[in-house]
């Protein structure tokens, strides 16, 4: 497996609130994007990221039908029990969106509106769903896809890790095989760019992880960068 990594504060932000969680040995990666106008986030999504970490160390898979989901909902409880003991760090919250890549499968976890991609036979395909207002609202037929890109309701989570003791999880898992990409990644990167501007610049430099996620970064940086932007590149071989 390779792997590529890259983080951006973006061009707005005073600092960067992304954290991020790679441990190729065990096939572990996440992203954790810490509640923008919170105090804290940089706080909770590094708490998140430690924890995440610290659980699937004692909990391998194998041992869980849900591997992740038990590491995120310890995440959840961390963040939550920090922010109502910290008055400094209350209301702090981060998104969670977890990979692990086991026995030729990926398992996802999720919370909050990083993103997950697939990449397989020149096509992308996006795994996790937003827990934003604005996706609640195309769901329900309010709201068009194309308009929920530069809705303002696309920047209100109705989901989040340390919102609350417990928090629902979205899981799932899906088969993997030599060549297939999977593309972890804050909202930052997917706010800017689509899916099929993703693939586009996967084609353009097909193999070279670095260039391809340097590429995405730079181009949304180019579209503004009013947000941190962090993404994970994985190539299965």
């Amino acid at each position: 497996m390779k792997v590529s990594v890259v983080t951006d504060t973006g061009k707005i932000r005073p600092r960067n609130e992304d954290s991020y969680l790679v441990d190729t040995a065990r096939g572990l990666f996440a992203v954790c994007d810490g509640m923008g106008g919170h105090r804290g986030g940089d706080v909770a999504s590094r708490l998140a990221v430690r924890t995440i970490h610290a659980w699937i160390k004692e909990n391998p898979p194998g041992q869980s039908i849900t591997p992740l989901e038990g590491a995120i909902q310890q995440a959840n409880l961390k963040v939550w029990e920090e922010s109502q003991t910290n008055p400094d760090l209350h209301d702090m919250g981060t998104t969670a969106t977890v990979a692990l890549v086991w026995e030729n499968r990926l398992f996802m976890g999720h919370v909050g509106d990083s993103a997950l991609f697939r990449i397989r036979n020149n096509q992308i395909e996006k795994l996790s769903r937003d827990h934003t207002l604005a996706e609640q609202m195309v769901s329900k037929g309010l709201l068009s896809e194309e308009d929920s890109r530069s809705s303002a309701y696309n920047h209100i989570l109705t989901r989040a890790i340390g919102i609350a003791p417990r928090v629902e999880v979205d899981s799932c898992q899906v088969p993997l095989s030599p060549g297939d990409a999977v593309l972890i990644c804050s909202d930052g990167l997917s706010d800017l760019l689509t899916p099929q501007d993703m693939l586009a610049i996967y084609r353009n430099y097909t193999n070279d992880l670095d260039k391809i996620a340097q590429e995405m970064v730079q181009t949304a940086l180019a579209r503004g960068g009013y947000d941190n932007i962090t993404l994970i590149l994985l190539l299965i071989d």
